[in-house]
């Protein structure tokens, strides 16, 4: 078969013009002219006039110009669709790792040809999952549940492709690119089952996406477009892991963001599970901040706040001296009822170790607080009590802050909310 070059004079253009469509193949002059805006332009024009050049011309390409003109000429639809199918059949992953290879094919898919979107499915589909990590084959993956234009089929396809490997499916949600794609599939999802299938999937690799920075945003994104049985699903996973997840830097910020989202009953056993666990959560440099958040939205009946108090009873002057769980009961006196307040206060006030919390570098601040929300006999009995212990508390630097505060309180300094 006879080899031609597009960079030949207008003679020998006008003489290729004439030739089979199916003899024209490419050669490294071809590239080259590719190139340049004019010779893609000519390259495109071949192209789309029926000139079938093999995939690799596509990845020179600057804009594929033409592409919506296959139907020119004498050949008809069918023809026309053919040949531009022959012309990319066993190329679409290297176009599609190619910056304007891949914008082609998203224009093949935007076209809504089923034919062409069929035979590109067929080639993506051992190379999902690395396409949608690619810095440009990512773009392509997507294209495919955002254009609206593929079949119920052809949707089914490209989601199995990417859901049926959890494992393929969990480092790709972890991936930079791969996340984005993943979070674009779950908010194109309708058919209820599709919906079922994919949280299904992504059941079993909750906790590992939960403790990763990308891999996070999509069990954010579960949460936030699904409905609430599919959310509960979600829940119940975390809730099984509660611990595990939320001493966990990134799975602690992403447990408050999913309960942000969700509300009533998914979250219900989730809020139990830190509950249960709010002594060792309390502990934590990152549970504690989940602990925090419960108890500032102070759901469930009897409410979240009382649950605590009385899970935690027997351990106050322990906690008040850790450096995390200080702040957990100093909240807790903020969103506490009276009741629960002087509970804490009078397990401080008996315990042998109290006037260690008093002059401990957190504990004096959790005394602090309990001057400043104490009220009544309670409050009494707590100023009558670090008063008594004056003699281990004036010379020491923060037993001395204890009493500052007390003072600040006799003469009105410290009514605010500090």
């Amino acid at each position: 078969m006879e080899r031609l070059s597009l960079s030949m004079s207008q003679e020998n253009s006008a003489a290729a013009s004439s030739l089979d469509p199916h003899e024209y193949i490419l050669t490294h002059s071809t590239l080259e002219e590719a190139s340049s805006e004019h010779g893609n332009r000519n390259v495109m024009n071949n192209y789309n006039n029926g000139a079938i050049v093999q995939g690799a011309l596509l990845t020179s390409s600057h804009d594929y110009i033409g592409f919506n003109s296959i139907e020119q000429g004498t050949h008809d639809v069918g023809e026309s669709v053919s040949q531009r199918l022959q012309g990319i059949r066993g190329h679409v992953v290297t176009l599609a790792r190619d910056q304007y290879g891949c914008r082609f094919l998203q224009a093949m898919i935007d076209d809504g040809i089923p034919q062409e979107v069929d035979m590109i499915l067929d080639e993506v589909e051992d190379h999902t999952h690395e396409l949608m990590t690619h810095h440009f084959g990512n773009y392509l993956i997507e294209k495919f549940f955002t254009s609206g234009k593929l079949t119920f089929f052809q949707f089914q396809r490209i989601l199995r492709y990417v859901i049926m490997d959890v494992q393929q499916l969990k480092h790709t949600c972890m991936n930079d690119h791969g996340t984005r794609v993943a979070q674009k599939m779950l908010t194109s999802l309708r058919d209820p089952v599709q919906i079922a299938c994919t949280v299904g999937r992504l059941m079993y690799i909750t906790v590992p996406l939960l403790k990763n920075a990308n891999g996070g945003y999509v069990i954010q994104q579960c949460v936030r477009v699904f409905t609430e049985s599919c959310q509960k699903v979600i829940f119940d996973e975390i809730a099984r892991n509660c611990v595990d997840v939320a001493t966990d830097k990134n799975g602690c910020s992403v447990i408050q963001k999913c309960m942000a989202y969700g509300e009533g009953v998914p979250i219900l056993r989730l809020v139990e599970s830190i509950i249960l666990n709010s002594g060792i959560l309390s502990a934590d440099p990152f549970g504690n901040y989940v602990v925090q958040y419960i108890i500032k939205r102070n759901i469930l009946e009897p409410p979240v706040t009382k649950r605590i108090v009385q899970h935690l009873r027997g351990r106050y002057a322990e906690l008040s001296m850790n450096r995390h769980a200080s702040h957990v009961i100093e909240v807790l006196f903020r969103h506490s009822e009276p009741i629960d307040v002087a509970i804490i206060i009078m397990e401080l006030v008996n315990s042998p170790d109290f006037v260690n919390v008093l002059r401990h570098p957190y504990g004096n601040y959790v005394a602090q607080r309990a001057l400043q929300f104490s009220t009544g006999l309670t409050h009494r009995t707590l100023v009558h009590t670090i008063l008594s212990n004056y003699a281990y508390l004036h010379a020491h630097p923060y037993g001395k802050r204890v009493l500052t505060f007390i003072k600040g309180i006799r003469r009105g300094m410290h009514g605010m909310d500090l």
